[in-house]
C-alpha cells in the first residue's frame, strides 16, 4: 500500500513539476481523473508494486485514448466501433495480463476472466430466448467488462 502512495505521489509530483516548468505543455487527457482512479483500483485490487501501477497507468491511459478515438464511429458505424472496442479491450487485457508477475495476481485475473465469462453465457443464454439481434447481442456481450 507504501507504494502505491508513493507512485501517485510521485505521478502527482511530476505532473506538477511538468506544469510549473512550461505553461504551454499539453493539458492533461479529460479523463486523467478517470484514468488515476481506475489505475488506482486494479493496483489495489491486485497488490501492483510501484512499477507494476505505472505500467497499469500508461495501459489506462492507451486505453482512454483509444476509446476516445472510437467514439465518433457509436453513432456512425456501430458494427464498426463494436468491432474495434472488443480490439481494445483485448489488447487492455493482454497488457495487464503481462504485467501481473505474481501467482496471487495471476490467479485473481484468471478468476475474474473466468467470472466475466459466465457472465457473459448466461447474458448469451437470456439474449437468444428474447431472440434478440445479433448487433444487440454483440453490443450487450462487450458491456460485460471488468479491468
Amino acid at each position: 500500500m507504501n507504494k502505491l502512495l508513493f507512485f501517485l505521489l510521485l505521478l502527482g509530483g511530476s505532473t506538477l513539476n511538468a506544469q510549473d516548468a512550461k505553461s504551454t505543455a499539453p493539458r492533461p487527457t479529460p479523463n486523467d481523473q478517470e484514468i488515476r482512479k481506475a489505475t488506482e483500483a486494479l493496483s489495489t485490487k491486485y497488490s501492483l508494486n510501484a512499477d507494476q501501477a505505472k505500467q497499469m497507468y500508461n495501459i489506462q491511459l492507451r486505453k482512454a485514448k483509444n476509446m476516445e478515438q472510437i467514439a465518433a464511429f457509436q453513432n456512425s458505424d456501430p458494427a464498426l466501433y463494436r468491432a474495434k472496442l472488443k480490439n481494445i479491450q483485448k489488447g487492455t487485457l493482454s497488457s495487464i495480463q503481462r504485467i501481473l508477475n505474481t501467482k496471487a495476481q495471476v490467479d485473481l485475473y484468471q478468476k475474474t476472466q473466468a467470472d466475466i465469462r459466465v457472465l457473459r453465457a448466461k447474458k448469451q443464454k437470456e439474449l437468444s430466448v428474447k431472440k434478440a439481434s445479433k448487433e444487440d447481442l454483440e453490443t450487450a456481450l462487450l458491456l460485460i467488462y471488468a479491468e
